[in-house]
């Protein structure tokens, strides 16, 4: 085992990013709010942190949590992860450009320098092998953590030298709200016109348009698998960070606020909660009068 580092936050995503890092020799001492959420990566060799300052003993310590609040929990807290020993916080939750810049500058004073790295990808994608990062912050830091980038995914992108990479991935998240929600439309209309989803989704991801994204998610538009990867909460939650970062920025973003309106009715309504944000298709087939049925 060449290193150890800390992980705290040990959701569907921490965990998968965790194995990546024990299956490429690198000790893992982990830290969830939900202690029982560590005992399978404890039994495949990581170490049961007691609290995050315990986490953070190591040199280098990961975070990914829920939101803002979570983050500033985090960092404000009596066993916070200020209060161990590490040099860099690296951080990859999804949470607004103002939360992440309280927590680097709170690391500042303390000695800690602080790494934002959120990353794009579904625990399949870690698993696989393909998650990428969006980095930024101080470059030697960057230089000195892309070793256990590399053991994570594929490859990691220096957006900046600040929070610069939170922006990138609220940017990454309104691409892909918008694009689950015209796949939805289309899906729908294309069935009402004759057109079998499964037929249009594999001309769709054949065409220049099509990609990655589209692919993967052709089975649920399909087969009506809604088993969450990216939950419809935390969509509409990444979306109202957006809406508020384009209001601060003053951008206009039209598509993304309609996009906004349907994921609220989605989670609002219930058809969509708990569920993937594929499930977008089953609000779009209610407003459409479409009795939607699995395709065999």
């Amino acid at each position: 085992m060449t290193e150890t580092v800390g992980w705290i936050g040990v959701g569907r995503m921490g965990e998968a990013m965790v194995e990546r890092l024990l299956a490429a020799d690198i000790g893992v001492a982990v830290w969830n709010r939900t202690p029982a959420k560590c005992a399978p990566l404890v039994e495949k060799g990581a170490r049961h942190a007691a609290s995050p300052a315990d986490a953070a003993s190591e040199r280098v310590v990961f975070s990914m949590v829920l939101d803002d609040t979570a983050l500033k929990d985090l960092w404000s807290a009596a066993d916070g992860v200020l209060e161990g020993n590490a040099r860099i916080w690296i951080d990859c939750s999804t949470v607004s450009p103002e939360a992440a810049a309280e927590a680097a500058q709170a690391a500042r004073d303390r000695g800690v320098t602080m790494i934002s790295a959120p990353v794009s990808g579904n625990p399949g994608v870690v698993r696989a092998g393909n998650l990428i990062f969006a980095v930024s912050g101080p470059a030697e830091a960057i230089d000195e953590a892309s070793p256990f980038f590399a053991a994570i995914g594929r490859g990691h992108h220096v957006v900046g030298d600040a929070q610069q990479a939170v922006v990138v991935k609220l940017c990454t998240n309104a691409f892909l709200a918008v694009v689950m929600q015209t796949l939805s439309e289309v899906a729908v209309l294309g069935e009402k016109s004759g057109v079998k989803r499964g037929a249009l989704m594999e001309f769709i991801n054949d065409s220049a348009v099509g990609s990655p994204f589209s692919t993967y998610k052709t089975p649920a538009l399909v087969n009506l698998d809604f088993s969450p990867t990216f939950a419809t909460e935390a969509q509409l939650k990444d979306l109202d960070l957006i809406h508020s970062l384009a209001v601060g920025a003053g951008a206009v973003m039209p598509a993304v606020a309609e996009t906004e309106k349907q994921f609220r009715r989605l989670v609002d309504t219930g058809v969509g909660s708990g569920l993937d944000i594929a499930a977008t298709l089953l609000l779009v087939a209610r407003d459409s009068n479409l009795d939607i049925q699995p395709e065999r």
